[in-house]
């Protein structure tokens, strides 16, 4: 579980890369080195986050049995049809 602090932070983070790139995406013509070099940094930040979100699920479902990205799963022998 994250801590409100860190969660604000990710957010943050998350913000200043959607600006970043929806900074370049508003311009016209062609990105200059720079430009280009930002957006990368952008990409890279934003993969990052979702390896750390799907790691973060993963210990979630491995810790929780029932619970699955597919939602919620009966336990084994209860009498609710999977």
């Amino acid at each position: 579980m994250t801590q409100p602090g860190e969660q604000n932070h990710v957010e943050r983070q998350i913000g200043e890369l959607k600006a970043s790139v929806e900074k370049y995406s508003k311009s016209v013509g062609e990105p200059t080195a720079e430009a280009l070099a930002d957006l990368a940094r952008a990409v890279h930040a934003l993969g990052d986050h979702f390896v750390s979100l799907h790691r973060r699920i993963e210990r979630i479902e491995d810790s929780n049995p029932e619970w699955s990205t597919r939602g919620w799963l009966p336990p084994p022998g209860s009498d609710v049809p999977s």
